[in-house]
């Protein structure tokens, strides 16, 4: 989930933004869960860790979201989140119209694959 979200924000280059990226995922999909009551189809679970040696980081990603609606959503919200867009007030008319489309949904709103988890 996290290479898909972090390829449709064209304007990110390399990894120093990985960590906004990652909080803005989450943040997004609390938004959805608690603001929308909408129920995501699969869990978010991204983690992003340092070696003590080497200093490099890594991200591990175990979320089993792979809903392409729920992906390009969480997209928009961090291409609005991120930096000082532009066209903020586009991005955010387009986050409402998605979350409008999600909540009206049985599939995001009654989804039987079990409760939305964020870790």
């Amino acid at each position: 989930m996290f290479a898909e979200v972090k390829e449709l924000l064209t304007y990110i280059e390399g990894d120093d933004y990985d960590a906004k990226i990652i909080a803005e995922i989450k943040a997004c999909a609390l938004d959805l869960t608690t603001s929308a009551e909408i129920v995501l189809p699969g869990a978010i679970a991204i983690t992003r860790t340092q070696n003590a040696q080497t200093g490099k980081w890594t991200i591990t990603d175990n979320s089993t979201v792979t809903d392409e609606l729920i992906i390009k959503t969480i997209a928009v919200w961090c291409n609005k989140e991120i930096g000082n867009p532009p066209n903020y007030e586009n991005l955010q008319a387009s986050y409402r119209s998605l979350k409008g489309q999600l909540r009206l949904s049985d599939k995001y709103t009654h989804y039987h694959g079990g409760e939305a988890t964020t870790e």
